[in-house]
């Protein structure tokens, strides 16, 4: 924007020092042409004037008296002495580069002096009405030509790209369509800007629209059960054995729907502004806080859980404790959630990494296919064919990470399932 705010300043000076060249050209031109009409026969009239004020000066006895014959005339007389002294002038002496100038050297009592007379030459042009008429018509027509011109400039440079912006901006108000318009300059990346946020807006709707509806299909189906289970309770006889396996089965479905919400509100909480709480957190800590919440829970779950510290264990991170925390906790139910087969493996990898701390979660899951795993980080990606979304946590677990400038991607694991890798800068 600046820059092209600067060409046009530019072009609009060029235009106006151009103009007023012109103009000072032409007006220079007319009053030469004026100026040359009595310059000449003023300065003979000058000459003829300057020999007879020096005949009567020399009548005088004294040059104190010469005062006396200056007052007889208009122009603007002065006489010097050898050293540049004024000796006598007119009352109205004064001199301008319009004047047309005499210098008369001459005698007197054998001492040099010079009488210098001058007169106006614009004084018969300037006290003419109609000159002066004409010369107001010339100054309002080149006022009127470089308001014309920089009119011009500022419709065709400004104002006409924003119409067109403006309509397509009116049509896509109307349609909801945006229209292909080739624009250069401000107006052209104005425009764009604005397509731009419109598609961010129409994407975002649009996965608002298909999380509702992921989160509607995902309550349906627990929901339905705890129905159908409910029926069955108030209309069937039921065995105390099958009674109390169909309560644990509703209560099962009720919690199932609980974690549904509970998982949203928390996706909904993460896009929301928060204050992170950082602190220097050293890589000692993130791997003791890792040992003591998963340790135990995977041993007794027969779960195979190793932490490897690459790092040196005072290297620190500016991070908001819980939650990272809340990140490791969201990549890690994930590689439980997809493990395949009786042997359960979860490493967990501590290493630095340029101007980083990466701590890498591998595991000998399911996986997820190479051309896919940029997706699943996306709120509404699943690999289970059987749901239409995936749950929201690595979702909300790249927000959390990119909110400390850090970042997170996932590759194939050495184990043969998946790695997910976060990154967060030093302290």
């Amino acid at each position: 924007m600046k820059n092209r705010q600067g060409k046009l300043n530019i072009l609009v000076i060029v235009v106006m020092i151009v103009l007023n060249l012109a103009f000072a050209y032409f007006y220079n031109s007319y009053v030469r042409r004026v100026v040359s009409e009595v310059a000449y026969n003023d300065y003979i009239s000058l000459q003829s004037q300057n020999a007879l004020i020096i005949g009567k000066l020399k009548e005088f006895d004294d040059s104190s008296r010469w005062n006396e014959i200056l007052e007889e005339y208009e122009e603007y007389i002065m006489i010097f002495d050898k050293d540049g002294n004024v000796v006598a002038k007119t009352e109205n002496s004064r001199f301008s580069a319009f004047d047309a100038k005499v210098r008369t050297p001459f005698e007197y009592k054998g001492e040099a002096y010079i009488l210098r007379s001058s007169i106006y030459l614009l004084r018969g042009y300037i006290g003419t009405k109609r000159n002066v008429t004409q010369f107001i018509i010339i100054e309002l027509l080149f006022v009127a030509f470089a308001l014309f011109i920089l009119i011009t400039i500022i419709y065709s440079v400004m104002l006409r790209p924003f119409r067109v912006v403006y309509k397509a901006i009116e049509e896509y108000d109307r349609s909801g369509k945006l229209m292909e318009i080739k624009l250069k300059g401000y107006a052209g990346r104005v425009y764009r800007r604005f397509a731009s946020m419109a598609k961010n807006v129409e994407s975002q709707q649009q996965n608002e629209r298909r999380i509702i509806a992921s989160i509607s299909h995902d309550i349906k189906t627990p929901l339905t059960s705890i129905m159908g289970y409910s029926e069955r309770l108030k209309k069937e006889k039921l065995t105390p054995e099958r009674k109390e396996r169909y309560i644990n089965t509703v209560y099962d479905k009720a919690v199932d729907i609980r974690t549904i919400v509970d998982e949203f509100d928390e996706y909904l909480g993460y896009n929301m502004p928060y204050e992170m709480k950082k602190r220097k957190i050293t890589v000692g800590e993130i791997k003791k806080c890792l040992i003591s919440d998963y340790a135990d829970d995977f041993m007794l779950s027969g779960i195979s859980f190793e932490i490897r510290n690459h790092a040196d264990e005072e290297a620190e991170i500016m991070g908001d404790i819980q939650r990272l925390k809340r990140v490791c906790s969201n990549i890690l139910s994930n590689s439980v959630k997809h493990f395949k087969g009786d042997e359960k493996k979860i490493l967990v990898e501590i290493f630095p990494a340029d101007e980083m701390i990466a701590v890498k979660f591998s595991d000998n899951g399911k996986g997820v296919p190479e051309e896919k795993l940029e997706l699943i980080f996306e709120p509404l990606y699943t690999s289970d064919e059987g749901r239409k979304v995936a749950g929201l946590g690595l979702s909300i677990c790249r927000e959390i990470t990119e909110a400390h400038d850090g970042r997170i991607y996932a590759e194939k694991s050495d184990m043969g399932g998946l790695a997910v890798t976060v990154e967060i800068p030093r302290g």
